[in-house]
This record gives structure tokens, sequence and C-alpha cells, in this order.
């Protein structure tokens, strides 16, 4: 059970934070399915996603990966073998992507503050919505494998 329950970290960290987060749209298409995230982020399954909807995923991708519930995510958090070696490469990604001030840890507020390019760059009318049509388009402009 504990495998699985970690799995579903990784996976709902991947969906909140390489989608929406500062991440490239290369490392998003090679991360997960692009089908998947959107799933993921369409919590009330209304088909589009709303800014409101981003940030309730970062904020719950932000108390699963603070594993030991101090404020912050880091090494601290890591799990035991053998998924310490993947917590890392995953802690690595969103240091670079969401650890403002670079001191190797990443609070709360620098997770809800970050940019979230993908969602603004697919977000044409800007009214804080991604209908389907707009993500269809974004899915259009991510790179094949």
């Amino acid at each position: 059970m504990k495998q699985f329950k970690f799995n579903r970290v990784l996976l709902v960290a991947a969906a909140g934070l390489m989608v929406f987060g500062a991440t490239t749209s290369h490392a998003l298409s090679q991360e997960m399915d692009p089908e998947a995230l959107i799933a993921r982020a369409d919590s009330n399954g209304d088909g589009d996603i709303s800014w409101e909807e981003v940030t309730a995923l970062r904020s719950e991708s932000f108390d699963r990966l603070d594993r030991n519930e101090d404020g912050v995510i880091s090494g601290d958090d890591s799990p035991a073998r053998p998924f310490a070696a993947r917590f890392n490469e995953a802690l690595e990604r969103l240091q670079a992507d969401f650890d403002a001030d670079r001191d190797g840890q990443i609070t709360k507020d620098e997770m809800m503050d970050a940019p979230a390019p993908a969602f603004e760059n697919g977000d044409a009318n800007g009214d804080g919505i991604l209908t389907a049509e707009e993500m269809a388009t974004l899915r259009a402009s991510l790179p094949t494998q």
C-alpha cells in the first residue's frame, strides 16, 4: 500500500507541477501523457481547467510532497529506498522551477506563486480558464516523441 501511495504522490506532483509549473512543454511531453495531466487537473470534470483548479492541485501536491510536514519540500522529505532516487530526481526538477530564493527548499508560497507558462500560454483569451479548445491547441503545440 505504501508503494501505491508514493507513486500516486509522484503522479499528482507531476501533473500539478509539470503541466502548470515553469517546466518546458518538451519536458512535459516526456514526463506524462498530456491527457492524464489534464484529467487530473480538471477536478470538477467539466472539461475546462480554471486557475482555481490549478492552485488547488498545486496545494495538494505540496502537502503530499512535504512528507515530514515541516512547511518545506526538501531532501528531508525523501522516502526510504527504493523510492529515494526517484524522489530526489523529481526534487531537483522542482527546485529548478519553484525554489525562487534558491535555498534548496520549496515553501508553499513559492509553489503557489510560481509562474505557470503552460497555463498562461494556453489561455488564449486570458480569462483564467483553459477551455477544451485551448487545451487542444496547447496539446498540438507539444513536441512529438
